[in-house]
């Protein structure tokens, strides 16, 4: 009974928690990665958008790190399921790392998928760089599926969204979730999607949509679900620990070789 009073509570009041309203960085024409984008961009290609097919599993994922490794501004990091498993882990770990360096982070999560992840991305939000929204969240952070059967009008709004874009110049739209599966990580797993990089006007259009999410009523900040303890306890420290014992474990993994082997222009 008392799991159930819990499932049916409600969710944070906004009045007690902060929830500014951010927006695209546009002021990155003096970046270095605008600068290769210059170089690819044929003169005639003005108000054109230009598509990079990402059909292969480990490909999708080295363009990725690409991405975040090339960012200076900002990166906004949009997806339905994020699993906490080696891909997870390590392009968490790759934001973080841009993090450190001064970009600035925007993490939307569907809160479909990430029940038992509180106080990662509760530490992963602590960071000055980083903010972590939840979509739709679930008031009960447990079992999801008693969130649905007090609330189910509502929690049966999801956000299927898949991008993630950097300094507003560059993104990867498509099929893919962040996880092995998805990137052909798993043994035994045949799973097939399609992902894009893409460059021009199109990049524009996903940030606005981006923002659009972001900003929305449906988005909660990862702070509003935070314990009384949490500042004593969850340190951003642990979350770094943690990744840096996976990347470890993770050498001889097949990610970290096709990092090491990428040739393309944003492979490293």
């Amino acid at each position: 009974m008392a799991t159930l009073v819990t499932a049916c509570a409600g969710l944070p009041n906004p009045d007690n928690y902060a929830k500014p309203v951010t927006h695209v960085i546009t002021d990155t024409e003096n970046t270095a990665l605008a600068r290769r984008v210059e170089q690819w961009y044929p003169a005639d290609a003005a108000g054109l958008s230009g598509f990079v097919p990402l059909a292969e599993g480990m490909r999708a994922f080295v363009a990725r790190v690409g991405l975040i490794r090339a960012a200076e501004s900002s990166l906004d990091v949009q997806y339905y399921i994020w699993h906490a498993d080696t891909s997870g882990q390590l392009l968490a770990h790759e934001l973080l790392q841009a993090a450190d360096r001064g970009v600035r982070v925007r993490l939307l999560l569907d809160d479909l998928d990430t029940a038992g992840k509180d106080t990662f991305l509760s530490q992963f939000d602590t960071h000055p760089n980083i903010s972590v929204r939840l979509y739709n969240p679930f008031a009960y952070r447990g079992n999801r599926g008693l969130g649905f059967a007090s609330d189910l009008s509502r929690l049966n709004h999801r956000m299927h969204n898949k991008s993630l874009t950097a300094d507003n110049l560059l993104t990867v739209v498509g099929g893919r979730n962040i996880g092995n599966e998805y990137f052909n990580g798993l043994a035994h797993t045949a799973f097939s999607d399609l992902d894009v990089l893409a460059v021009g006007p199109v990049v524009n259009a996903v940030s606005s949509m981006f923002d659009q999410y972001w900003n929305s009523d449906a988005a909660v900040p990862m702070a509003a679900f935070a314990r009384a303890d949490d500042v004593a306890v969850e340190r951003l420290s642990a979350a770094r620990s943690q990744f840096e014992a996976v990347a470890r474990s993770a050498l001889a993994s097949d990610y970290v070789q096709a990092i090491k082997g990428a040739s393309g222009p944003l492979d490293k």
